[in-house]
């Protein structure tokens, strides 16, 4: 997306948007050897707001999607590597990679995807035996409606 204020907005329903993030962090859950916890999934819809504080009526929204996985401490950073390589390979842009190590270990993967503006986190904190993963989507129009213009 180029930026510009009235540019087309991609088009999706919110049931569709939760749908694609559950099937997103499922696959990456996979991919680390995982299984989300579905007491922990928290789809939380927002109205997107602009550059300017500008907030359309047109029914806009981003999704901020969060999951839960449980895993062992020792084994957050080896899952999150194995996450890391397959969104590499699948041509996701890695924005940052931390790993700490000692008495309180962490890991921290931040990714994203340049063409279609959504962003990925997986996290692991000590002492939580499990895996956080989020996905927030960029501003999407609803199918049928008509985009506002500022």
């Amino acid at each position: 997306m180029s930026g510009e204020v009235n540019e087309p907005l991609p088009r999706m329903s919110k049931k569709k948007a939760e749908e694609w993030a559950r099937h997103f962090t499922d696959s990456m859950a996979r991919s680390a050897g995982v299984k989300i916890s579905q007491k922990t999934v928290n789809p939380t819809f927002h109205e997107c707001v602009g550059k300017n504080d500008e907030v359309a009526e047109d029914g806009r929204f981003n999704l901020d999607y969060y999951s839960r996985a449980p895993l062992k401490v020792a084994d957050h950073a080896e899952s999150v590597k194995k996450i890391r390589e397959d969104l590499k390979r699948n041509g996701y842009k890695i924005d940052g990679y931390q790993e700490i190590h000692g008495e309180n270990p962490s890991v921290i993967l931040d990714a994203s995807d340049p063409d279609k503006g959504f962003s990925i986190s997986v996290r692991g904190y000590h002492p939580d035996d499990e895996l956080f993963f989020s996905i927030s989507t960029p501003c999407l129009l609803p199918p049928g409606a008509t985009q506002q213009q500022f």
